[in-house]
C-alpha cells in the first residue's frame, strides 16, 4: 500500500465501529446496524408537538345566523304571497 492508501484507509476506519451484536464494522453515524437492526445511537425521546388549541364559536354567533335565515325566508314568503 502506498501512503495515499494507507491515508485513506485510516481515515475510513476511523469512522466506523463495530456493532455489539452482529461484530460487523458500520458506521459511526448509523442509528441503526444495516446488517441486524439493532440500535447504535441513544434514541432521543421526542416530545409531541402541541397544537394551538382552536376555540369552537360561541352558540349565540351560530344562534344568529340560524334565525337571521329564519327571518329572511319569512319575510321572501311575506313579499311573494302579497306579489
Amino acid at each position: 500500500m502506498n501512503e495515499h492508501e494507507e491515508m485513506l484507509q485510516a481515515r475510513f476506519e476511523s469512522k466506523l465501529t463495530t456493532c455489539p451484536d452482529c461484530a460487523k464494522e458500520v458506521s459511526k453515524l448509523a442509528i441503526t446496524c444495516p446488517h441486524c437492526g439493532r440500535p447504535l445511537q441513544p434514541q432521543v425521546a421526542t416530545q409531541p408537538i402541541e397544537q394551538p388549541q382552536v376555540q369552537p364559536e360561541p352558540a349565540q354567533s351560530q344562534g344568529i345566523n340560524f334565525w337571521g335565515v329564519v327571518l329572511a325566508v319569512i319575510i321572501a314568503v311575506i313579499i311573494l304571497s302579497v306579489l
